[in-house]
């Protein structure tokens, strides 16, 4: 009954281990003996025979269909009856499909798998009328999530309501039972893989994960080049799908992907419990489709017009130059294009991304203060990295690094003399330096410890585009660390990176035009054009750049 499948008493946490195929995701498999009598079905093979019009012993995926629906006949001409109704519509092909992909060789079925294919779908019946708990002959969003939790699968209702809305074909709001049909085959690729590959523990880990997905890719191959085949099957029904040929090159995930997935998923911990490995499969499922979308020639890559269409349909009008630091930022092979495996890196971050504009729309001015930088840096994991097998962290920003982050990348409004607030692009520039900034940090981590010494702040600014004297770093690192503790945390370095980047641009802004305002004097230039052609005469003194950062930093900064 109901109860042995997904009732109250057989509901499971997600911390239970052991296999995954239990409540929607029962095994359906039977005995031996079960299997064989039901492979000599009469009922199943003159359902067969009839179909096989060429005497082949195969029936294909347009036969397939007609011969479910003569058993359906067959049935009801025995048992009449609405409850015996295994099939109350057609199968459509996408999901014929699936079944041949499942049980024969993609293309065609003998008569042994298509008895062994009815087998399971009766069974399947049999979990459809569970969760089907209405009993109005479709499962809805609450139905389907109720389904997952008493599965031990934990996962939130959104994330269940993008599950049913991927294999809704009709748009009708439920899942009909061959749309239900696809979705339990497709998962049953997704839980063996991860049954495989966790051994009945209950997380995975990053490596783990990397041969979990190169699975999945393998055992969707079948279906995935079925449904290629179909010229009545729309295109968007493979596009959500992982499979080995889904692109003209074949590339293999990488390991850093996996990473950044756990980082998304794994709510810092470097692992998912099968609930986030759920979560991040739907996730995945519809990036691969928004991929899809925007490479139209199925290259397995984007380039930068693509990729800024892609931001644009995001509501994101991202300037073309930040559309290409991103691209590079993500570009490891160094092709010019986004590949998919880099597109998965991207979207993690960018999805979080799009999660926190509401905090610049919620504000009349459409920017957040410096104040409302240093809580959002929180809440944003995408700076974050794996190293040494852990998930790397920081603590929180401090108000002077995100004061001078927001002059230096903010727009000052009307009245102010530097700017006050950051605007969204802003915000989304000041993350893309930061990133950057980090990664040469972490360079520069000689000793690993999550923290840039002293003797390595030489390193780390000529890194970062400082070239200064040993002198002038002594001063800089003498300056900034006013509690004798020898290393600079990130935001430590943030601060004292951006004072000298605005230094230098300062400087070198003067020496190419003395006349030019600059963004540390935009009222009172200290060298108009008369000081400037007047020179030492009137008792003006020249510094070089290495004299002018000594002199800015001969004070230490908590005075």
């Amino acid at each position: 009954g109901g109860s042995a499948r997904l009732g109250g008493k057989m509901a499971m946490e997600d911390d239970t281990g052991g296999s995954r195929k239990r409540g929607l995701f029962l095994d359906l498999s039977q005995e031996p003996f079960a299997k064989a009598a039901r492979q000599t079905n009469a009922e199943y093979l003159a359902a067969f025979q009839a179909f096989d019009f060429d005497r082949s012993g195969f029936i294909d995926i347009a036969e397939l269909s007609n011969a479910l629906q003569a058993v359906q006949h067959s049935v009801e001409a025995t048992s009449p009856g609405a409850s015996n109704r295994l099939f109350p519509r057609p199968f459509q092909v996408t999901t014929c499909c699936w079944l041949c992909a499942r049980f024969g060789d993609g293309a065609r079925l003998s008569a042994t798998q298509f008895c062994e294919l009815l087998d399971y779908v009766r069974n399947l019946k049999d979990i459809f009328n569970e969760i089907d708990v209405d009993t109005s002959g479709s499962i809805s969003c609450a139905e389907l999530h109720r389904a997952f939790q008493l599965s031990g699968v934990n996962v939130a209702e959104n994330v269940v309501a993008q599950v049913g809305r991927s294999y809704d074909a009709d748009s009708s709001g439920t899942l009909e039972f061959d749309e239900f049909v696809q979705m339990r085959l497709e998962w049953d690729c997704y839980i063996t893989a991860w049954d495989r590959a966790t051994s009945g523990n209950t997380v995975i880990q990053p490596e783990r994960l990397l041969q979990v997905l190169e699975e999945v890719k393998r055992s969707m191959e079948p279906v995935g080049q079925s449904l290629q085949r179909q010229a009545d099957v729309p295109v968007f029904m493979s596009q959500g799908l992982f499979f080995t040929s889904m692109f003209k090159v074949h590339r293999p995930f990488q390991a850093q992907t996996c990473e950044w997935l756990i980082i998304r998923f794994g709510e810092g911990n470097l692992f998912l419990t099968f609930s986030q490995y759920s979560a991040m499969l739907v996730f995945m499922k519809e990036m691969k489709s928004a991929f899809c979308k925007l490479d139209a020639n199925a290259s397995g890559s984007l380039n930068l017009d693509e990729l800024y269409n892609c931001f644009a349909g995001l509501g994101m009008q991202l300037p073309p130059q930040l559309v290409a630091q991103i691209s590079q930022s993500f570009d490891r092979d160094n092709s010019g294009e986004i590949e998919f495996d880099e597109f998965v890196q991207m979207a993690v971050e960018w999805h979080e991304m799009m999660q926190q504009q509401s905090r610049f729309t919620e504000q009349a001015s459409g920017r957040i203060s410096a104040a409302d930088l240093q809580e959002l840096f929180g809440c944003v994991r995408v700076l974050y990295r794996v190293r040494d097998g852990a998930v790397q962290t920081m603590r929180a920003f401090s108000p002077h690094a995100c004061r001078w982050l927001v002059a230096m990348f903010g727009s000052p409004m009307p009245g102010e003399a530097f700017a006050q607030g950051l605007a969204w692009n802003e915000f989304l520039t000041v993350i893309q330096y930061l990133k950057g900034a980090y990664a040469k940090y972490l360079t520069c981590d000689i000793s690993r410890h999550g923290a840039v010494t002293t003797q390595d702040l030489w390193v780390a600014l000529a890194a970062c585009g400082i070239h200064m004297t040993q002198e002038v770093v002594d001063n800089i690192r003498r300056c900034y660390d006013t509690d004798s503790s020898g290393t600079f945390e990130f935001d430590e370095f943030i601060q004292l990176l951006v004072e000298c980047q605005l230094y230098d641009q300062v400087f070198d802004a003067r020496v190419a035009q003395p006349s030019t305002l600059t963004p540390l004097n935009r009222l009172n230039p200290l060298l108009g054009p008369a000081l400037a052609s007047a020179g030492s005469a009137n008792g003006l003194v020249t510094l070089d750049k290495s004299a002018f950062f000594s002199m800015a930093f001969a004070v230490p900064r908590n005075l």
